[in-house]
């Protein structure tokens, strides 16, 4: 007994002392892959940061971060977790069909909030033209995927609030009828909490319709395939062996010609679509090289007049199909850009103002006040 205590004994210390030894003799990485961002760094040493133990906080996240072996110690743990039938881990559920599904709880006191900021947006300037896409998540269109029982809230409850709450200033627009209709096809990323950009196409038909303009059809578009091993925002927070990856698949209209400035980085890129992210990990960026502040998207469009779109990331593969109708589209991301956008507006010419955003997004954000 003496000598398995021992022998125990010796493992362990081999244990720590391995990841210990590697984790200081290793250069520091600055960004996770399998996360999608950037590291912990080494923590400033000063009186002020130990004595208010600020430096031992910081210095755990940075320990924490630069552990040897983390991505694959995550993978180890979600996979050993899953295999003791745990369906629901670090925010995400293990469906069926091979479906990642990010959880999502109903939160209608910031619902609510959005959508005061949005009316009281559209009564202070009433002279613009208001269309509102919202569309549903793949929780909803695919909610028999989830497993027996799971606490996850339907996402008709939120809906419903939009269609009796919205100002009749706006024109609401929900896709959820015409993607059900289709939902035997690819509409979202199985390992990611987008949806592919044929599921945008329907959202796309669906806007239209509350735009007064007809979309083209799908065989307008040549449908290229550029990747099949897409890892999403989902299996980054809940990575585990054995999950397939996605495909990347992109519309590209042969006749159309495109140039999107991104005015707060000065830059100017050919293309709505953005090829060299697909080596990343976060290949979604390939709409439009991802989250910007502000971006101008030049397309062949028959309409002259500039639209502004305020959107999240659920517009960045449905925009590639509304610049084959706009010559000029502005678009705005209140995460990130927080001037005025009335002012933005009136400097450019605006008349018709489009927001376009997922339900989960409009339930947890809280940056709609920069509509101000």
């Amino acid at each position: 007994m003496k000598r398995r205590n021992q022998i125990i004994t010796v493992v362990f210390l081999l244990y720590i002392g391995f990841f210990a030894i590697g984790s200081i003799i290793l250069h520091d990485r600055t960004f996770s892959e399998l996360e999608n961002r950037q590291l912990a760094a080494f923590p400033e040493v000063s009186f002020s940061s130990i004595a208010k133990g600020a430096f031992m906080e910081d210095f755990e996240t940075y320990m924490q971060d630069q552990i040897i072996l983390k991505d694959e110690l995550v993978t180890l743990h979600t996979t050993v977790t899953y295999g003791m039938n745990e369906r629901l881990i670090n925010g995400v559920y293990f469906a069926s069909e091979g479906r990642l599904i990010q959880d999502y709880s109903y939160d209608e006191a910031q619902l609510s909030e959005n959508v005061s900021f949005v009316n009281d947006f559209a009564e202070s300037y009433p002279d613009y033209n208001y269309t509102w896409l919202v569309a549903p998540t793949a929780g909803e269109i695919y909610s028999e995927t989830l497993p027996d029982h799971a606490p996850y809230d339907s996402q008709k409850e939120a809906l419903s609030y939009l269609q009796e709450n919205v100002s009749d200033k706006i024109t609401l627009v929900i896709p959820e009828q015409e993607l059900l209709m289709h939902k035997s096809e690819y509409l979202y990323y199985r390992t990611d909490h987008h949806w592919t950009q044929n599921g945008a196409y329907y959202g796309y038909r669906a806007l239209c319709e509350g735009l007064g303009i007809e979309p083209k059809e799908k065989d307008a578009y040549q449908v290229n395939e550029p990747s099949k091993s897409f890892y999403g925002t989902l299996y980054s927070k809940a990575p585990r062996v054995g999950v397939e990856p996605d495909s990347i698949f992109l519309y590209e209209n042969p006749k159309g010609a495109y140039q999107v400035d991104y005015p707060e980085e000065n830059e100017t890129k050919d293309g709505l679509y953005q090829y060299e992210n697909l080596m990343k990990k976060d290949k979604y960026t390939v709409y439009l090289d991802g989250n910007h502040p502000l971006m101008v998207i030049h397309g062949n469009g028959e309409r002259k007049e500039p639209v502004l779109v305020i959107k999240d990331s659920y517009a960045h593969c449905l925009l590639p199909f509304l610049a084959d109708h706009y010559a000029e589209i502005h678009v705005l991301d209140l995460r990130y850009y927080h001037k005025s956008v009335s002012e933005y507006a009136k400097e450019h010419g605006i008349e018709n103002i489009i927001l376009i955003n997922n339900v989960d997004f409009l339930t947890t954000d809280n940056n709609f006040l920069w509509l101000y």
